[in-house]
């Protein structure tokens, strides 16, 4: 089967991303009709997130030491009360179950930051309350049915492009349809992704008619990526947790004791 159009932009996309240009100066954002794509500049948070988070680092790397570091990229908007999470440029994937109040929350970022310079995010958590979560479950994405998985498998998402985005899913689905109409957007992402671009990570936010979503690379790039509600001691969801495979954490189950 021959490439579409859409697909062989995505691909021209991934070919720029690789390139790591950042001689672009600072331009104004990419805009058609409702939908604008743009970038910004994270601020630094404290590390109350991996204090709730449970984020175990490890001493030692094999490049190093591992510092982290909490970045927020701004606010989600979220009218339709579902979220999304998967391959931030293939754009194929179904939303959470689990509805949330409609509003808009602040993303954050944990970054995990070598002392070679390389930087990488470790997890993406929306904040739906300010309150730490006591307990994490799997967050299930539609169509998965938990009572049919095997042992230690998960509901969640590839990423083959090394790109992730975490949406509102009827603003996914508008920028999925602006997409496929007008490749001009897609030469506007490639602009702000290659602006915001850090070392080995980059982010872009998307603002349609009512809602918006985030692009963002995704821990070491391509993989099978699990999310997870947290919750607070009342039973009350706190945050949503996307988690790229690189640090334990609390929401992961502890393996058994070995035994001899």
């Amino acid at each position: 089967m021959s490439a579409t159009p859409l697909r062989l932009t995505r691909r021209a996309l991934l070919a720029a991303l690789g390139l790591g240009w950042l001689g672009l100066t600072r331009g104004r954002p990419a805009q058609s009709g409702n939908v604008i794509v743009e970038g910004g500049t994270p601020h630094q948070l404290p590390l109350a997130t991996v204090a709730e988070l449970e984020i175990e680092v490890p001493e030692l790397a094999e490049d190093g030491p591992i510092d982290l570091a909490v970045l927020t990229l701004g606010a989600i908007e979220v009218p339709s009360g579902r979220l999304v999470s998967t391959d931030g440029l293939l754009l194929e994937g179904a939303p959470f179950i689990q509805a949330i109040e409609p509003g808009r929350y602040p993303l954050q970022v944990v970054l995990a930051r070598l002392a070679s310079g390389d930087e990488r995010i470790a997890f993406a958590v929306v904040k739906l309350v300010d309150r730490a979560a006591s307990t994490w479950t799997n967050a299930t994405i539609e169509g998965d049915d938990p009572a049919q998985f095997q042992g230690d498998e998960l509901s969640g998402f590839d990423v083959e492009s090394g790109v992730a985005c975490l949406f509102d899913a009827l603003a996914l689905s508008a920028w999925r349809t602006e997409l496929g109409r007008n490749e001009a957007m897609f030469r506007g992402l490639e602009q702000v992704l290659r602006e915001n671009r850090r070392p080995s990570w980059t982010w872009a936010r998307v603002r349609v008619a009512g809602g918006s979503g985030y692009l963002f690379t995704s821990g070491l790039g391509k993989g099978f990526y699990a999310s997870y509600w947290g919750r607070d001691s009342s039973g009350t969801l706190v945050s949503l947790v996307v988690d790229f495979d690189l640090l334990d954490w609390a929401g992961l189950e502890e393996e058994p004791p070995v035994t001899t």
